[in-house]
C-alpha cells in the first residue's frame, strides 16, 4: 500500500490520474485547493494486509459516499467554468481592533498587536496583522520532514493521537520513514485507534507501559542503530491530577538521553477554541516540562483564535504547526505569523466599516486579504 500525491490544474483531471495510476479501487484520502491555483488529491491504491485474493464487495457505503462528494466536486468545477464571468466579492476586514476583540484577545495583546501594525509600513490589513504576529507570539515549524524523534503531550480531547498520525503521514508523503510509539495504555481504545492511522500508513505501532519500558525501548533503538525517528503518543494529562501530572513529567524524563542529538523533544498539543484560562494554563505546564513549541490543532473547529494567542504568549512557546482539516494527508500546516493572520482574519465575523481603523492610516483600513475569497465558516 503507498500514499500518492496528485495535483492537476482541475479535480477531474486529478481524479483520472488517480485511476490510471492506482486503479478504480484507489481510496480518496483527501483532497484540496493549492494556493497557487489547482488541486491536490492524496490517495491509497490499496488496504494494508488485504489477501491477495480476497474479493471486494461490489458497493461499499464509504465508496459510495465518496463517489458522491467526488461527483458534487466535479458539478461544482463545471459550474465555476461557467459562470467565471461573474464577479465575485472578496472578504475585507474594516478594523483590526475590532477583529482582535472578535477573537477575544486579551486587552494588553490586542494592544501590543494593534502598535505593531499601526508601525508596519503597509496599508493592507493581512500583511500589518502577520507583522504584529510575527512580534508578538514564536513561531518555530516542524518541517514535512521530522528533524528529530518528538513526544507529543495533552490535556484530554487535545488531538495527540491524531495530530502524532497526521506528522507521520506528512513524513511518509515527503519520504522519510518513521517509528510510531504509543505510550498511552490508560484510554480505552487507545492502542487500537493509533494502530488504525498507522495501518493507512503501512506502519506498525510499538506500545510500551510506563517511562522505565519508554527508556529500555528507545534505549534498545540506540542500540541497534535504528536511526529513523519517532514519534510518541502518550496518556492525556488532566492538569488537575497530581498523579498524571507526574506519570506525563516521568515520560518526558525517560526520553532525555545522555546528549541533546539522542533526546527526544517533546511537543504540546493544544485544541483552538478552549477556555484562554485552560489553555493558558496547558501551555505553562508544556513549558515547565520543557517543550519549546506546541501544536494547535483544531483550528478547522474554532471561531475565535484569541485563546491561541494568549496561551503562545503566556508560556513563550513557538507555535510548530496549525490544525487545519481533520484528514491524514494535508492536516498540518507550518504555522507561520502569515497563516496565522490569514485564519484570524478569515474567521473574524466583523463585515461593517467602523471608526478606529490602524489609527494612523484611518483612510486605508478596507484592504482585501490575497488569497480568500469569502469567511471560512467554523
Amino acid at each position: 500500500m503507498r500514499l500518492r500525491r496528485f495535483k492537476a490544474p482541475s479535480m477531474r483531471e486529478a481524479m483520472a490520474r488517480v485511476r490510471d495510476e492506482l486503479g478504480d479501487t484507489a481510496i480518496i484520502v483527501s483532497s484540496e485547493n493549492l494556493p497557487t491555483g489547482g488541486v491536490e488529491v492524496t490517495a491509497v491504491n490499496e488496504r494494508r494486509g488485504n489477501a491477495p485474493d480476497t474479493a471486494e464487495p461490489d458497493t461499499s457505503p464509504v465508496r459510495d459516499q465518496l463517489e458522491l462528494r467526488l461527483k458534487a466536486r466535479l458539478r461544482g468545477e463545471a459550474k465555476a467554468a461557467s459562470d467565471n464571468d461573474t464577479p465575485t466579492l472578496g472578504f475585507t476586514t474594516t478594523d483590526l481592533s475590532a477583529v482582535l476583540n472578535d477573537h477575544r484577545v486579551p486587552d494588553l495583546l490586542a494592544d501590543r498587536l494593534l502598535q505593531a501594525a499601526n508601525a508596519h509600513d503597509s496599508d493592507d490589513a493581512h500583511a500589518a496583522l502577520a507583522h504584529s504576529l510575527g512580534i508578538a507570539l514564536t513561531f518555530q515549524p516542524i518541517g514535512e520532514q521530522l528533524p528529530g524523534s518528538i513526544m507529543l503531550i495533552g490535556t484530554p480531547g487535545s488531538g495527540k493521537t491524531v495530530s502524532a498520525a497526521k506528522l507521520a503521514a506528512r513524513a511518509v508523503l515527503a519520504g522519510q520513514q518513521v517509528d510510531i510509539i504509543t505510550a498511552d495504555a490508560v484510554r480505552s481504545g487507545a492502542l487500537a485507534q493509533s494502530k488504525a492511522y498507522a495501518d493507512v500508513l503501512n506502519q506498525d505501532v510499538a506500545e510500551v507501559r510506563g517511562a522505565d519500558e519508554l527508556a529500555l525501548m528507545l534505549d534498545t533503538r540506540a542500540e541497534l542503530g535504528r536511526n529513523r525517528p519517532c514519534i510518541i503518543d502518550t496518556p492525556a494529562t488532566n492538569l488537575h491530577d497530581r498523579a498524571e501530572l507526574d506519570h506525563t513529567a516521568r515520560l518526558v524524563q525517560a526520553c532525555r538521553g545522555s546528549d541533546a542529538a539522542s533526546g527526544v523533544e517533546p511537543v504540546g498539543v493544544i485544541a483552538a477554541g478552549g477556555d484562554t484560562e485552560d489553555m493558558a494554563d496547558a501551555a505553562r505546564l508544556f513549558a515547565q516540562l520543557g517543550c519549546r513549541r506546541v501544536i494547535i490543532s483544531r483550528t478547522d473547529a474554532t471561531k475565535r483564535l484569541g485563546g491561541v494567542m494568549a496561551a503562545l504568549a503566556t508560556a513563550r512557546l513557538a507555535a510548530a504547526e496549525f490544525g487545519i482539516k481533520p484528514y491524514l494527508a494535508g492536516g498540518l500546516v507550518a504555522a507561520t505569523p502569515a497563516r496565522l493572520a490569514d485564519l484570524t482574519l478569515t474567521k473574524s465575523t466583523t463585515s461593517a466599516p467602523q471608526p478606529g481603523i490602524l489609527p494612523r492610516r484611518a483612510s486605508a483600513s478596507v484592504t482585501s486579504i490575497t488569497g480568500s475569497t469569502e469567511p471560512t465558516s467554523a
